[in-house]
């Protein structure tokens, strides 16, 4: 399930069903004891809200279960949607919150008849849901006779882009409204052509394609801010995208525009084949950019003494970066909210990437009013890291240690080294070759045999391992960028 969606629905029954229908949908067989450890509930609670999902169930899905546990099993393999497609309605809250996406103002009355709740109910669930609006700096307003979503537009837009993101191909925001996914599809493959080509992220783009227009049809107008209308990628898709909203009735100027293509560039992938005339303006329309990318790869090349990082996409990535900013910082900084749970700093081997990242946005004053520079650190150490990693993969080392018949250990150390993957070096050695100088700090052993004394973690196998143990080595030795 989506974590946004789940935030906003606020009625706790609803709320606990949904978790319980994740915890079925992902395994296949669970005891009423299970589920409700796994949810944090009573067994008696547990067969309650089965008994009502029962009832909200559509065709070709159904709950079975025995004495060896419960089980939802899908039947002339039905879509999974189609189970939230008609559960998620039962929430007042989200039906509040999808209803003010397609209006301005909502007729109050009418949303309290369709609904059966109580205006105090709806005050209650109002108040719940500001709450979870708050970091996106908009909240809904109610009065008897009227609800509305207040703060900047684009700031609204944001935030229905991330909790419908995944309901792109679903249609369960959509259903309701004739926006057709093929015409950006088309844009995309047939309108740029190659020498416009670019790869993009399709369902975020899709996505945006599809709140922009039904937010302009619905007369919530973008707010005024500044952009350079003279910028060069702004000209070269600005009549591609008018022509492609076009097609859906929209009419985009000014600041519609720009916002459109500004959420186009949003979704575009980086290490991008880009078309050649694409290529040619970034090399040519923003000079200062690209100098100031290519001295911050050259100034980490050195430091790491890796200059094979000039030769990676990291110059060009790292201009796709602050091109993303540069276009309109105010833009910038409202999107960045969108995904806040890359605003939390992380710790990283190469503290040089915070260094040279803070000093390459100090060093562009149309950066400081975007303030916090947190978020465009941790894309920054992204980028710097894959590509570090491309050409130097960090490398965990394990020792293993491990007595038994010579062919089973070298059919099994190939077996255990093709599990954990190119980030880890497993190392075979005996035991009077593990000496204190060869060993790092990060490093494990593993081995089928007791070992005393010495100064590194030690993982224990059977001589035919288990699958507990197996999923217990890939989590200790698994390293990720979280």
């Amino acid at each position: 399930m989506y974590s946004m969606l789940k935030k906003i629905i606020t009625e706790k029954d609803i709320y606990r069903q949904i978790l319980l229908l994740e915890q079925l949908l992902n395994h296949s067989q669970l005891t009423a004891k299970e589920l409700a450890e796994k949810i944090g509930t009573t067994e008696r609670t547990i067969f309650s809200d089965l008994q009502l999902i029962r009832g909200y169930l559509p065709e070709h899905w159904e709950l079975d279960s025995d004495k060896s546990g419960i089980r939802l099993i899908s039947i002339e393999n039905s879509l999974t949607n189609d189970i939230w497609e008609t559960f998620l309605p039962q929430s007042v809250s989200l039906q509040l919150i999808k209803q003010l996406f397609f209006t301005k103002d909502l007729a109050v009355q009418r949303f309290l008849d369709e609904t059966g709740v109580s205006y105090e109910t709806l005050k209650r669930q109002r108040t719940k849901i500001n709450r979870q609006l708050q970091p996106f700096n908009i909240k809904i307003h109610l009065t008897s006779s009227r609800a509305y979503l207040s703060g900047e537009e684009s700031a609204i837009r944001i935030f229905y882009h991330r909790l419908l993101l995944p309901f792109t191909h679903n249609n369960y925001f959509f259903e309701d409204y004739s926006i057709h996914e093929e015409h950006y599809l088309r844009f995309l493959t047939k309108e740029l052509t190659e020498v416009l080509s670019v790869d993009t992220e399709q369902i975020f783009g899709i996505c945006w394609f599809f709140i922009n227009s039904i937010r302009i049809k619905a007369g919530c107008p973008i707010d005024d801010f500044h952009f350079d209308a003279a910028d060069p990628l702004f000209t070269l898709y600005a009549p591609l995208l008018k022509s492609l909203y076009e097609k859906e009735g929209v009419y985009l100027q000014d600041e519609e525009i720009f916002f459109a293509f500004f959420c186009f560039l949003e979704s575009w992938n980086y290490n991008n084949p880009l078309g050649k005339q694409v290529s040619d303006v970034l090399a040519e329309g923003y000079p200062l950019l690209r100098e100031k990318a290519q001295q911050t790869v050259q100034a980490i090349a050195d430091e790491l003494h890796l200059q094979a990082l000039l030769q990676s996409n990291l110059p060009t990535n790292l201009l796709l970066l602050l091109l993303k900013y540069a276009e309109s910082p105010a833009l910038s900084k409202q999107f960045q909210l969108e995904y806040q749970e890359l605003l939390v700093q992380r710790n990283e081997s190469y503290a040089i990437l915070t260094e040279k990242s803070i000093a390459l946005f100090n060093s562009l004053p149309q950066f400081s009013a975007i303030g916090d520079t947190t978020y465009f650190v941790n894309l920054f150490s992204l980028l710097s890291q894959q590509a570090i990693f491309s050409i130097r993969p960090h490398r965990k080392t394990i020792f293993f240690i491990f007595q038994s018949e010579p062919a089973w250990k070298a059919f099994l150390q190939q077996e255990l080294a093709d599990l954990l993957g190119k980030r880890v070096n497993l190392v075979s050695l005996e035991v009077s070759q593990l000496q204190e100088e060869i060993l790092q700090t990060g490093d494990l052993i593993l081995s089928n045999i007791p070992l005393d004394s010495v100064s590194l973690p030690v993982v224990y196998l059977s001589t035919i391992p288990t699958k507990n143990e197996l999923s217990q080595l890939t989590e200790l030795t698994s390293h990720s960028y979280l």
